[in-house]
């Protein structure tokens, strides 16, 4: 979306709205409230000036040797400490409220968060642009939409001190309104340029935010660690890190010590027509043209009026300030994948093993003139076992990732069961999967939550969990463990522990097996397992295997020669295809080639 058609869909008072709905849907009787005690507040505070001057006019009468009712005056001191006690109690209750909403928006809103972002499809994330964008809202959303909200209540709370005060001036002295809001400009118009230009920095960062976002999870990530540690490069990390920030940073102070420049000449004009009031005031109480009580009641009120002013400038900087965030933050959360849904979907029923063709595919990454895959015809049909070879960028991944519709063929189409993989219901396709990727996900969970996530629906079902642990030659090394099943497979947390990359890989083959799919794909499935459990692992595959499609990508030729068909790919394009023996015959084959220099290994 441009830069223009943004600002336009997501104005600030577009903004104000939705965050004021987003509240209602968070916790509206909290709203409610807040705006009770705002009125509360906001009356209780006029009563407790205006009882306090007539206490004082009361009392002045001592002085002047007339008589008072000293009933009157306690009446007027309890309606004093009621109303202050109705202020007290409003004002607190408020930043109580802001407290306790806290919890509820930053549930709420992290949930909200992280389901727009993962619903993002891969294509996108390739998106420079989009992907700062993430970066940017990503830093804050935790407190930043609700500090929004926060603001807005403020304005109201203001806007309503500002008028109910308003009157009492109108009919005292009108000009002073007029005088006031102009003492205040200069104040409004320089938070409101700072405010702009540290947003706008990001944009002039370029890559600097990503740079600094990646390179921090080198510090952070107990993996990462590993390497930075050895090959001592904490402290180059670290001060290019502090480069990156305080680039950033210090052009914010830049901008920032010029407005206080700015802030202190506004500050003073306000000082100085505040001073000019009340000099003015007390010359009438001199002249004998206003009571003291008058007097009190009058000064206090405008200085709430100029207070109110001031916390209504004060506001729509934060608002103004935080809108530029918030602009982003409701992009994102309305952005829609890109990837086309047609219009009526064909579901793939669980009982049947689907069919997959490959008609003359091909695939460019976004933003690449190179062709990562050209031309791909490949069948996997019912109950196949096909394995993908090929050196590091031969285009083995990113056929897989067609498959899976992470992305669309640049040309050419996919056919699941002779229908376009455009057309078909992306969940019901996904039923019939079964994943195991090189960089599985290791989650910080019990083992069989760690195996149950394969299939959701079955979660609670331990002895499925216990079968495809035992599948994936896990079972013997999760009996070891101290907790055995419910075991922490993270060190961070209480009596956790640090599986090996071995057992990491086999609990992750166990979930890709718990899904217990018409379609398995396994992508290096026994990277990390010695010679001896990958022997176990796919005798028991080749077993379970035999009611599924199975498509291997591996480097290891003593699991891919298993497979029924072998594609062997290099440059993007299928060079060759069959079993193992029908390879193993071309004399000057790449396969072959392959093969040998890894058996050469073993001699």
């Amino acid at each position: 979306m441009e830069k223009e058609e943004k600002k336009s869909r997501y104005s600030l008072p577009k903004n104000v709205l939705r965050t004021m709905r987003l509240y209602w849907q968070i916790d509206r009787d909290s709203l409610l409230f807040n705006l009770l005690l705002i009125l509360l507040q906001v009356s209780s505070s006029i009563l407790t000036i205006y009882y306090g001057s007539r206490i004082i006019g009361q009392l002045t009468k001592i002085y002047q040797h007339q008589h008072i009712s000293s009933t009157h005056v306690y009446i007027l001191l309890a309606a004093l400490t009621i109303a202050g006690t109705v202020e007290r109690f409003s004002w607190r209750w408020i930043t109580f409220l802001q407290r306790k909403n806290w919890i509820k928006w930053y549930v709420e809103i992290t949930v909200d968060f992280n389901k727009a972002v993962s619903s993002f499809d891969m294509e996108q994330h390739h998106d420079h642009d989009f992907e700062k964008t993430i970066q940017k809202v990503a830093q804050s959303y935790q407190y930043t939409p609700q500090n929004f909200a926060n603001y807005i209540l403020e304005l109201v709370h203001s806007v309503a001190r500002l008028l109910s005060t308003l009157i009492v001036i109108a009919t005292f002295a009108p000009w002073l309104i007029i005088i006031m809001i102009i003492s205040l400009l200069p104040g409004y118009y320089t938070e409101k340029r700072f405010s702009k230009l540290k947003w706008n920095l990001w944009d002039e960062r370029g890559d600097k935010p990503l740079l600094a976002y990646r390179t921090t999870n080198f510090l952070l990530d107990k993996y990462k660690l590993q390497e930075t540690k050895i090959f001592q490069t904490r402290n180059h990390l670290l001060k290019l890190l502090k480069g990156l920030h305080g680039e950033f940073y210090g052009r914010q102070l830049k901008y920032l010590r010029e407005t206080e420049r700015r802030t202190i000449l506004s500050l003073a004009s306000e000082a100085i027509v505040a001073a000019g009031i009340t000099f003015w005031l007390i010359q009438k109480v001199l002249n004998q043209t206003l009571s003291l009580a008058n007097y009190s009641f009058y000064s206090g009120m405008i200085l709430q009026f100029g207070g109110s002013l001031s916390l209504i400038t004060s506001s729509l900087n934060f608002i103004y300030d935080n809108n530029e965030y918030m602009r982003d933050f409701y992009w994102l959360m309305d952005v829609k994948p890109k990837l086309p849904v047609a219009k009526n979907t064909v579901e793939i029923k669980n009982h049947t093993i689907p069919t997959i063709t490959f008609e003359n595919v091909s695939f460019k990454y976004p933003g690449s003139n190179q062709n990562a895959l050209s031309n791909i015809n490949l069948t996997i049909n019912h109950g196949d076992s096909l394995a993908l070879v090929g050196e590091n960028g031969s285009g083995k991944t990113t056929l897989i990732k067609l498959l899976l519709r992470f992305y669309d063929p640049s040309e050419g189409r996919i056919l699941v069961n002779g229908i376009d993989l455009r057309q078909v219901d992306l969940k019901s396709y996904y039923n019939q999967i079964g994943v195991l990727f090189q960089s599985f996900n290791d989650y910080p969970f019990s083992v069989r939550d760690n195996i149950a996530l394969g299939r959701v629906e079955h979660f609670d079902d331990d002895n499925k969990v216990i079968q495809a642990a035992k599948t994936a030659n896990a079972d013997r090394f999760i009996n070891n463990y101290p907790n055995k099943y419910r075991q922490i497979l993270e060190v961070g947390f209480k009596d956790g522990i640090e599986p090996s990359g071995g057992q990491w890989q086999r609990i992750a083959l166990a979930r890709a097996l718990f899904r217990n799919s018409n379609i398995l794909i396994l992508d290096e499935p026994t990277a990390s397992v010695d010679a001896k459990s990958e022997y176990e692992i796919f005798k028991t595959l080749e077993k379970e295997g035999k009611n599924k499609s199975t498509i291997i990508i591996s480097h290891r030729f003593s699991t891919v020669r298993q497979a029924k068909t072998i594609y062997v790919l290099n440059e993007g394009s299928i060079v060759e295809r069959g079993s193992h023996l029908d390879l193993m015959k071309i004399s000057n084959g790449l396969y072959k080639e392959m093969f040998d220099k890894q058996a050469e290994g073993y001699r």
